[in-house]
């Protein structure tokens, strides 16, 4: 699956970064230095890919900043160099290291690459990100990879991310980033590495030719996303690339039944059948099953436990945000007619409690004979849940010749003063000072991230005999980007 396709421009604007054309004219003797490694088959492939001053013993030579950001010589881990990255602006921004000449020439597609670095920042409670990002000869992206770690302390510790590639003779890029740093504070890194571990194999022999199967219906493809607007930097991001939920970003809800305030009728579980991060995607399943009896035992509607399950995911007390874009690619299992009682989400809420809550994504699936169309989107603000003011929102139909069970962008952007929705690049409402007095009351200080698939509740109604089981929430990533 393609994640990210883009320009080289786009893509500097995306990510806050002023990459440099840099030519590999550079003699074969002197290729490691430089940091491209090239690869003429099995034999000239190495484990180590050079990274150019990947110790910073040469101060930042072979590095640039992206937007925001000023580069330095620094003290490494083990008092040895290492490099100083700081935020220039009077705001919290995000700042980027970026590798001036791609550490990695000619990709082997299939082939896994691995990169790590040493960071620590020099205040707590920051958000490091590792990326690599596979670009071909015109600088054009062409899919990505990064892990997220959160550091509550000061201390040197080890980030790693790994990307397989998509492609033969590409080229992988490398950045460091420091997420919502706040003015003034610093990254210091030390030892970027990156290694091919597919180092050294042999291709494998041909298989025998086999009958060839009827061919499956193909999946619907996720599409093209749409780049940011200018001048919004990538903060964070989920593109889950791994094979299991990232537990530093996400808390997975387990023997729960979160949201019976709804009238939900779904058991909340942490385990593969209902939650897992595999081929690009998460999945949250909701499944037609008997459930744990320790799941909210004290439900005499439930007196055996619960006939459904489902997944619920939230960045509470990991990640959250103080304005931003909020953006997310996903597909829900919204067929029409097959998929009443099926109430996907994709929400924020106040890490600190209190009032707020802003829908960026929720639908509701439909009975045979239902009037209303499983292609419609509802975007709301809630004040509250106890009617001090009331909620505001809008509803979209996707345009003629789309469906809700296909892969689309849904995204908000908030800040001061302002909140609008979009739906694949379309703004769709809009809701400021204007029209809703009390938005900067309520949408103030940070907001986490809820991603969940419920079954049944006030809205959406109980499923029938038509609703169809196991229903799969796919979503391709989650992504947050500031100015």
């Amino acid at each position: 699956m393609s994640k990210v396709r883009q320009t080289r421009a786009e893509s500097g604007a995306r990510y806050g970064l002023d990459k440099r054309r840099v030519m590999f004219a550079v003699a074969a003797t002197a290729i490691v230095a430089v940091g491209a490694v090239g690869f003429n088959g099995t034999a000239a492939q190495a484990a180590t890919v050079s990274v150019v001053n990947g110790d910073f013993a040469a101060g930042t030579s072979g590095w640039e900043g992206g937007k925001n950001t000023r580069l330095a010589a620094g003290m490494g881990r083990n008092g040895t160099p290492g490099i100083r990255v700081t935020n220039t602006t009077t705001a919290a921004a995000t700042v980027t290291l970026n590798d001036r000449v791609n550490s990695a020439s000619a990709l082997v597609a299939g082939h896994t690459y691995k990169a790590t670095a040493w960071v620590r920042t020099e205040k707590p409670n920051q958000a490091i990100t590792l990326r690599l990002l596979e670009e071909d000869g015109s600088f054009n992206v062409i899919n990505s990879t990064q892990t997220y770690q959160w550091r509550a302390d000061t201390q040197w510790k080890q980030i790693t991310t790994t990307y397989k590639a998509q492609r033969t003779s590409t080229s992988l890029d490398i950045n460091v980033l420091g997420s919502k740093l706040v003015p003034g504070n610093a990254v210091q890194i030390d030892d970027v590495t990156l290694v091919d571990t597919n180092a050294g194999t042999a291709p494998a022999p041909a298989p025998a030719p086999v009958p060839a199967p009827a061919p499956a219906p193909a999946p619907a493809p996720a599409p093209e996303p749409i780049p940011a607007p200018s001048g919004w930097d990538l903060a964070w991001a989920d593109e889950f690339n791994g094979t299991a939920v990232d537990r530093n970003a996400w808390n997975v809800e387990h023997n729960s039944t979160y949201g019976d305030g709804n009238n939900e009728l779904a058991c909340l579980l942490d385990r593969p059948e209902n939650v897992k991060v595999s081929g690009g995607l998460l999945t949250i399943t909701a499944r037609k099953e008997a459930t744990p009896i320790e799941c909210k035992t004290d439900d005499p509607r439930f007196p055996n436990g619960r006939t459904y399950t489902s997944g619920h995911l939230t960045t509470k007390n990991k990640v959250d945000f103080e304005y931003g874009r909020f953006e997310i690619s996903a597909q829900t299992p919204l067929a029409q007619g097959t998929s009443k009682g099926l109430w996907p989400a994709f929400w924020l809420r106040p890490a600190e409690s209190g009032i707020g809550e802003l829908d960026i994504l929720e639908a509701i699936g439909t009975a045979k004979g239902d009037p209303f169309s499983a292609n419609h989107v509802v975007q709301t603000i809630h004040y509250d849940y106890i009617g001090t003011h009331s909620k505001q929102g809008t509803g979209y139909n996707l345009p003629s010749g789309t469906t809700a069970d296909g892969f689309h962008q849904y995204a908000v952007e908030w800040e001061p003063g302002s909140i609008k929705w979009f739906v694949d690049g379309v703004k769709t409402y809009e809701r400021n000072l204007s029209t809703t007095s009390w938005l900067d009351k309520a949408f103030v200080n940070e907001f986490y991230i809820r991603l969940n698939l419920a079954v049944g509740g006030s809205w959406p109604g109980s499923p029938t005999a038509d609703t169809v089981f196991p229903a799969a929430f796919k979503v391709d990533y989650v992504r947050v980007y500031q100015r």
